[in-house]
């Protein structure tokens, strides 16, 4: 049973005077637990709805054309609870202090249809499962880090083998898509373990559709947690050029490249950013493979469209975090000085929050944006990287982009465009 949030003016479940407040029990004798039981029991033409208002429940009968909706929408799913304890666990990494919701872990395979956010799996269900094959929740986007089951069990911090291979086994043999990350952590998950987890998730290709392998991420916050590592910069290299040959050989047998590095491994250990051929089909660009490159070629066919010139002179201050701060400048900065009456400014800030080992530009935080800029010449504009911000319009700190602004005394812009529109948002920055 699940409630209504909102009605429709006009719509089928408004001229049947249900109201937001009922509560919507079942659809067709299947009880609704959530917005996607919802939408995928209207999708029959003919329509038992079960509610209940108060003490009293009520069935109504709709015909209907099956792709009709009936203009009501159902209540926010909430979240799914993890119950791991994984040793990188971001959460665990916080400080102390922040909002409430930046501890709370999640472990929803409903989310991870609906929006790309990666689960283990290791709580799921035979109805889990049964459900995800019976409504399609394909794809879906799993943590795996590694098919051993000791070394699964001491990453994820669970003591029990939660038989992996078998939930993919079912959910492929049904159609389900799946693609999988590995968070790589020098000397437990890598070498002869990283060579089984591979082998292991290729077997079910075409099912497990990628792997992306992505690098380890530590905080300085990390007391009286698992002493973990980095990789060096030649572990770095030595990883690329290991995975490019194991990509040549999963292409021979599967006919395609099946393994993609993060963009990290590559900015790190300062190698070229692969062209877009490395990334297939960009399966996983919101994990960060494939991302730079998706950018940097979004930008280069959008230079056509780049006025020659601007209206008047214009300096806008471009903030990134340190990672993105070289191949910014190299392929995009760079050419955007050609512009006549255009300067923008590159400003790497270095994440003090989170320690300086954390580099990625989405999580850089309002206080240290403002302490690194607060003294400089920032001129027209600041513009933002475009993670920086939650749905409330808050940074990791609670800081707000008018809390920034203020401080700095200058228009401060989060950039979500595409790298097309950068001129136009220039200009409209600049006044």
């Amino acid at each position: 049973m699940v409630k209504i949030q909102t009605v429709m003016p006009d719509g089928i479940a408004d001229q049947l005077g249900i109201r937001p407040g009922d509560e919507l029990i079942s659809i067709n004798n299947k009880i609704v637990n959530d917005r996607l039981d919802y939408r995928f029991y209207i999708a029959d033409e003919q329509v038992e709805l079960l509610v209940r208002r108060g003490g009293e429940e009520v069935l109504f009968e709709i015909e209907k054309d099956a792709d009709d909706n009936l203009g009501l929408e159902p209540e926010e799913m909430q979240l799914m609870n993890c119950g791991n304890n994984c040793v990188f666990c971001f959460v665990y990494q916080n400080p102390k202090g922040m909002r409430r919701t930046l501890y709370f872990k999640d472990e929803d395979y409903r989310y991870s249809f609906l929006y790309g956010h990666y689960v283990t799996m290791t709580t799921l269900k035979q109805a889990d499962l049964d459900r995800i094959v019976e409504q399609r929740l394909s794809p879906l986007y799993i943590s795996v880090h590694a098919t051993e089951a000791e070394t699964r069990k001491l990453l994820l911090g669970i003591k029990r083998d939660d038989h992996l291979l078998e939930k993919i086994r079912f959910l492929t043999e049904r159609g389900i898509e799946l693609h999988a990350q590995i968070v790589l952590v020098p000397e437990i998950n890598d070498g002869a373990i990283f060579d089984k987890t591979i082998s292991d998730l290729a077997s079910f290709y075409p099912g497990v559709r990628s792997v992306a392998v992505v690098p380890l991420g530590l905080t300085r916050h990390r007391e009286r947690l698992m002493k973990l590592r980095l990789h060096t910069l030649q572990e770095l290299k030595d990883t690329i050029g290991y995975v490019n040959n194991l990509r040549e050989n999963l292409r021979r047998e599967l006919g395609d490249a099946f393994v993609y590095l993060a963009d990290e491994f590559f900015i790190k250990a300062g190698e070229p950013i692969p062209p877009a051929k490395y990334y297939d089909a960009f399966y996983q660009i919101e994990n960060g493979v494939g991302e730079f490159r998706a950018m940097i070629d979004d930008f280069e066919d959008a230079l056509t469209a780049y006025p020659a010139s601007l209206s008047k002179p214009t300096r806008i201050t471009w903030v990134t975090g340190m990672l993105a701060a070289e191949p910014l400048k190299k392929h995009i900065i760079e050419r955007l000085a050609k512009i006549n009456n255009l300067q923008v400014h590159l400003r790497p800030v270095e994440n003090n929050f989170y320690g300086s080992t954390i580099q990625i530009s989405g999580l850089l935080v309002g206080q240290d944006i403002y302490s690194q800029l607060k003294n400089e010449k920032l001129g027209d504009a600041v513009l933002l990287p475009p993670r920086v911000l939650n749905e409330d319009g808050l940074f990791l700190d609670d800081w707000t982009v008018n809390d920034l602004q203020e401080k700095l005394g200058v228009p401060c812009h989060v950039y979500r465009e595409s790298l097309s529109e950068l001129p136009q948002v220039i200009n409209r920055l600049a006044g």
